[in-house]
């Protein structure tokens, strides 16, 4: 199973807020989900390789999109968000979303220390329920967006440290050292940053009414599993 992850800071009602967006999909899926993603670039953005015009939230879902589309004109970055749901749909994908308002964990991963944050920690509990209750015996990898040497070196040994330091059988579900890729060839990482972008704005409906399709469309992918109590969808509000 893979995990591809993004973070995103939106100013939402007056306020600062963080958010995680992860994406699980099985890796016998992904080659042809790539393959789809690149086609319909090529189709809705003319892009000639692969790294060609990166999907993005902010680029794709921003408010000049929509009034364009209210237009009638040529709205070509929305339409590409679209196809990307439309993807992880078809392709089984599901999402995560972690967002916070609190001002001590806006940074979600901190450069400068290898401790592994809360809104990491509960994105890891998440995806460890997944792989135990849908991939049995099978590994989880997670793919991380590059930001720089010293910043990736410090979350690889924040997260590596978490699995081997604390219970609850991480290496039974997940290879221990993440990877970091560059975004802009990553299928993956760009479906991250749009569930991420949207993912911000999921506590705020009302702030952005344009994204309220997108909003639901991300839900009805969000990854959810029984508890005796209760039925947990992997949504969720740290701080």
């Amino acid at each position: 199973m893979l995990f591809f992850v993004d973070e995103t800071w939106q100013e939402i009602a007056g306020r600062r807020v963080g958010a995680l967006g992860g994406v699980a999909i099985e890796q016998s899926r992904y080659n042809a989900f790539a393959a789809e993603v690149f086609a319909q670039k090529r189709i809705i953005l003319d892009a000639k390789e692969l790294m060609d015009h990166e999907v993005g939230g902010h680029r794709c879902l921003s408010k000049n999109q929509f009034k364009r589309q209210t237009e009638g004109r040529e709205a070509k970055w929305l339409d590409a968000a679209d196809k990307f749901f439309d993807l992880l749909a078809r392709h089984k994908a599901r999402t995560f979303v972690i967002w916070t308002t609190d001002a001590e964990l806006l940074t979600l991963r901190i450069p400068s220390t290898t401790i592994l944050t809360k809104p990491y920690k509960q994105l890891l509990f998440d995806c460890r329920a997944l792989m135990e209750r849908e991939a049995k015996g099978r590994l989880g990898a997670l793919n991380f967006d590059q930001r720089g040497t010293r910043e990736d070196a410090a979350t690889a040994c924040a997260i590596s440290n978490y699995f081997y330091r604390t219970s609850g059988g991480w290496r039974e579900h997940f290879v221990l050292v993440p990877n970091f890729t560059v975004s802009a060839v990553s299928p993956g990482l760009q479906a991250a940053d749009l569930v991420a972008y949207v993912g911000a704005y999921a506590g705020f409906p009302e702030e952005r009414p344009e994204l309220k399709p997108f909003i639901a469309r991300m839900r009805g992918l969000c990854y959810e599993f029984e508890r005796t109590d209760r039925t947990v969808r992997t949504m969720r509000r740290v701080g």
